[in-house]
């Protein structure tokens, strides 16, 4: 099943330890699996002492600042994807000039934590938030996902989508080979596990994907098995699905509650069971993909 679909290549780890593979070097655009890369980020500003999640976002955008809805958002809620903005597709992905920009100008639509609306508003005001405290560190957020996140791990990705600026996307963008979505994957395994992780803290880890009470699956980038109702993620996602569909949904009844997912689109995925250290991580490119019977048969 796994070479269905539009599949491109795939692997699966225990451990340090590759089991079983198919085109394992085969690279390409990882889509929203590049949000777990912004939370690896997060963590490590979040250690260097410059990033909070329970900070606002406009104490550092002073654009918000009278804004009765964008002054009370916070980095959590960027990270969580409840800041209450549009979604923003349009004035984020047609090739804009400075995207940075474009996302502190959209609109806050809702309650800031009450509505989870996935896309890449969030994740792009978060890139604008860290590229102004860099800035003032004498940093780039390219260099910084460079030294802090992309070497520890071990990943490359020369080819990042960018704006005209060449500023890199957090939404999306980055592009991996299978191996190294497991090299991801198994980072992440070792933080969800309660272990630190290629000078990664894991408490700092915890903190910053933690999910709200708006989506109890999502949190910076990672999407937990957290209820009893199986659902297709992809297919909640637009238009956006209400409070009480997310409460209650979870990726598998056949996995335990521990299980996760990075999930991108069209079959882009990286599974993970931290108690057992295993790992599967996908490259496809199909609207076909389904987690569920994936998932069930495995």
């Amino acid at each position: 099943m796994a070479k269905q679909h539009g599949c491109r290549g795939w692997a699966a780890w225990r451990g340090g330890s590759r089991v079983e593979g198919w085109e394992t070097s085969y690279e390409g655009p990882i889509l929203s699996i590049t949000k777990a890369l912004a939370a690896l980020g997060a963590t490590r500003a979040a250690a260097e002492g410059w990033l909070d999640p329970g900070e606002h976002a406009a104490d550092t955008i002073r654009e918000w600042r009278g804004d009765g809805r964008k002054q009370r958002i916070t980095v959590q809620m960027l990270l969580q994807q409840t800041a209450g903005l549009e979604a923003g597709v349009a004035a984020l992905y047609r090739n804009p000039t400075d995207k940075g920009r474009n996302a502190v100008a959209l609109r806050a639509i809702d309650e800031p934590g009450s509505f989870f609306r996935y896309g890449p508003a969030c994740s792009e005001v978060l890139a604008e938030l860290m590229q102004r405290k860099l800035s003032a560190r004498g940093e780039t957020l390219e260099k910084f996902l460079h030294r802090a996140v992309m070497v520890p791990v071990g990943l490359g990705s020369p080819d990042w989508r960018s704006d005209k600026k060449g500023r890199f996307y957090l939404s999306t963008g980055a592009e991996l080979s299978v191996d190294e979505l497991g090299k991801l994957g198994r980072t992440i395994a070792r933080l969800l596990s309660g272990e630190n992780e290629d000078g990664f803290d894991a408490a700092q880890f915890a903190r910053i994907t933690r999910a709200s009470a708006a989506n109890p699956m999502f949190g910076g980038g990672l999407w937990r098995n957290a209820g009893s109702r199986e659902i297709e993620v992809e297919d909640a996602l637009d238009p956006p699905a209400s409070t009480g569909f997310w409460r209650g949904a979870c990726l598998s009844r056949r996995q335990p509650r521990d299980f996760y997912a990075l999930i991108g689109s069209s079959g882009r995925r990286v599974y993970i069971w931290p108690r057992e250290q295993i790992v599967i991580a996908r490259h496809g490119v199909a609207r076909s993909w389904r987690d569920g019977p994936f998932l069930r048969a495995l």
